[in-house]
């Protein structure tokens, strides 16, 4: 057989054996294909006055939204639905867009009073993102030890997983900070942070509404995957990427194992120019989305940043965020609105 004939070969068989290996597992008995995604959306449009939230009026929209998104009428029956009290608990936060436009600290400080509520110890809670640099400009305090809620972050602290890694046949050009940096130029692998592979028992995604210069959206699906994995610059340059990367790695353990709730901060949003906060393409919805599945809140995120940038004259985002429709296409979660239950609630 010829080289080229046996190498596609190759290619096709490893193709297959991969979709199987991210396919999303079907609980016994469960029609998952007859299921729609649940959405919540609580909406106050006086939460965010002048780009400052208001931490009464954000902590409400939490708790409202967690409690109509479990149906259920307490706090800690609502977490209990997500965590356990002997969860160690990783909230992932985008922190790389500075103090205005990063993951809002009221949004995260509601999160944590629900986790104490179902039984979760302040020490199990850990509040992180790639970089302890991000972590530092967008205003948060870094503690590894303590009472708690712990804050820290992949580089410099708690580093990357050398057993875990996602692996696909398009290489990246190795930099400091990559596990393999100095043994290796270029590598086919992305290695996990230890907070995700090894500390954390459940993931709690945090994530903000806002555009994305190379992969169209900064959502839920890019932040958490992203943010948990070295060796990411080939999965969101403009020329040259692997598209499916963010789906693949967020449809595929650990992060598929350990995600439980996905929350979208929309409290104030962009749709153009981020991660570097622009007034003048910013708005402030005054709205926080809950889901367990992080694709149905990156489809509605998208359409939202589509309609205001169609009002602003901007070209579309198009098929630059096709990471969201790859997917919906293997199974990660929906993008069809029609295969959402969307709850929106007023003040």
């Amino acid at each position: 057989m010829p080289i080229a004939l046996l190498a596609a070969a190759l290619l096709a068989a490893a193709a297959t054996a991969f979709a199987q290996l991210v396919a999303p597992r079907e609980e016994p008995g469960r029609a998952t294909r007859t299921a729609l995604s649940r959405v919540v959306i609580a909406r106050d449009p006086q939460a965010v006055r002048f780009y400052d939230p208001h931490p009464d009026r954000v902590r409400r929209l939490v708790e409202r939204g967690i409690l109509e998104l479990t149906q259920t009428t307490s706090l800690a029956a609502a977490w209990g639905k997500f965590v356990r009290p002997a969860d160690i608990v990783g909230i992932k936060i985008n922190a790389a867009a500075g103090p205005t436009l990063s993951t809002r600290r009221t949004v995260v400080e509601a999160v944590v009073a629900g986790l104490r509520a179902a039984g979760v110890p302040s020490h199990h809670v850990i509040i992180w993102d790639r970089s302890a640099d991000d972590l530092v400009v967008a205003g948060w305090d870094i503690r590894r030890e303590g009472e708690g809620p712990l804050c820290y972050a992949t580089l410099p602290h708690a580093g990357w997983d050398p057993a875990t890694y996602y692996q696909n046949p398009h290489v990246g050009m190795l930099i400091w900070g990559d596990h393999e940096f100095g043994s290796r130029q270029i590598s086919e692998r992305s290695y996990y942070s230890r907070i995700v592979a090894q500390t954390a028992t459940k993931l709690v995604n945090i994530a903000v509404l806002m555009d994305n210069r190379h992969v169209g959206l900064s959502g839920c699906l890019h932040n958490i995957a992203m943010g948990s994995v070295d060796n990411n610059r080939r999965f969101q340059t403009e020329a040259l990427h692997y598209d499916p990367g963010i789906a693949e790695i967020c449809a595929r353990p650990p992060i598929r194992d350990k995600l439980v709730l996905n929350i979208l901060d929309a409290l104030i949003a962009q749709y153009a120019g981020a991660p570097t906060f622009q007034p003048e393409a910013a708005w402030t919805p005054g709205e926080i989305y809950l889901s367990r599945d992080p694709v149905a809140l990156d489809a509605l995120g998208l359409q939202a940043i589509e309609q205001r940038r169609k009002a602003a004259g901007i070209r579309a985002v198009g098929e630059r965020a096709r990471h969201v429709r790859i997917a919906a296409e293997i199974k990660a979660g929906v993008a069809n609105r029609a295969k959402m239950d969307i709850v929106e609630l007023k003040p």
